[in-house]
C-alpha cells in the first residue's frame, strides 16, 4: 500500500471511528473529521491567504507602472520583460510567490485525501438528520454548499467588480452542477470546507482592516 492509500485509509478509519462514537452515524463522522482537518490546516491557510492578499495589493499598487512600461515597449518584448523584471525587483514583488506555492502543495494533498475518504464512506450510505441516504444527492445540501462556496469566493476575490462577478458566477455554477450529482456525504464535506474558507477570508480581512486603522 502506497503513502497516498495509507493517508486515505487513516482518514477513512477516523471517520468510521467518530461515527461509532455518534451512534454509528456516518454524517457526524464526516463532519467531525472535516472540522479537525480544517482546524489543523487553518494556521497555514490563514498565512497563505494573508500572503495572497498582500501580493494582490502590491500588484495593484504597481499596475500603473506596468501599464506605462507596456505602452513604452509595446513593440519590443525583450526590453519590456527586462524593465518589468527590474520594476518587480525594485518594488519587492514576485510574480510567483514561493511561499504560496509551497503552502498550496502542503494543503491540497490533505484536502484531496480527505475528499477521497469522504467519498468512500459516503458510498456506504445511511441517514443523517433529514437526509435519507448519504450515498445519494440531496438538494438542500447542494444549495447550502453552493451558497457557502459563493460566500467563500466573495470574501477571497479581488475588489474588481468584473472579476468578482465572473468568479462568483463560475463558483456557483460549478458547485451546483457538481453537487447535484454527488453523494450527500460529499456535500457535507464541501459545505463545511466552504464555511471554513469563508471564515478564514473574513478573519484575514478583519485583521487587515484593523492594521490600516
Amino acid at each position: 500500500m502506497g503513502v497516498w492509500e495509507q493517508v486515505v485509509e487513516v482518514l477513512r478509519e477516523s471517520i468510521l471511528a467518530y461515527a461509532q462514537v455518534c451512534n454509528g452515524n456516518l454524517g457526524y463522522g464526516i463532519l467531525v473529521v472535516t472540522v479537525l482537518a480544517r482546524l489543523a490546516l487553518l494556521p497555514l491557510a490563514l498565512r497563505l491567504t494573508k500572503a495572497a492578499q498582500a501580493q494582490q495589493r502590491a500588484m495593484q499598487r504597481i499596475q500603473p507602472l506596468l501599464d506605462a512600461l507596456r505602452r513604452r515597449h509595446k513593440d519590443n518584448p525583450r526590453p519590456l520583460a527586462e524593465e518589468t523584471r527590474r520594476l518587480l525587483a525594485r518594488e519587492g514583488v514576485s510574480i510567483l510567490p514561493v511561499a504560496g506555492c509551497v503552502g498550496g502543495l502542503v494543503q491540497w494533498p490533505v484536502c484531496l485525501a480527505l475528499y477521497a475518504a469522504v467519498r468512500d464512506v459516503s458510498a456506504v450510505g445511511g441517514r443523517f438528520l433529514w437526509v435519507r441516504d448519504l450515498a445519494r444527492p440531496d438538494l438542500f445540501i447542494a444549495v447550502l454548499a453552493t451558497a457557502l462556496t459563493v460566500v467563500a469566493s466573495a470574501v477571497g476575490t479581488p475588489p474588481s467588480p468584473t472579476n468578482r462577478i465572473v468568479i462568483l458566477f463560475v463558483a456557483s455554477v460549478v458547485t451546483a452542477l457538481a453537487l447535484s450529482k454527488m453523494a450527500a456525504g460529499i456535500g457535507l464535506y464541501w459545505s463545511l470546507s466552504s464555511l471554513f474558507g469563508a471564515a478564514q477570508g473574513w478573519l484575514v480581512q478583519r485583521n487587515a482592516g484593523r492594521a490600516t486603522v
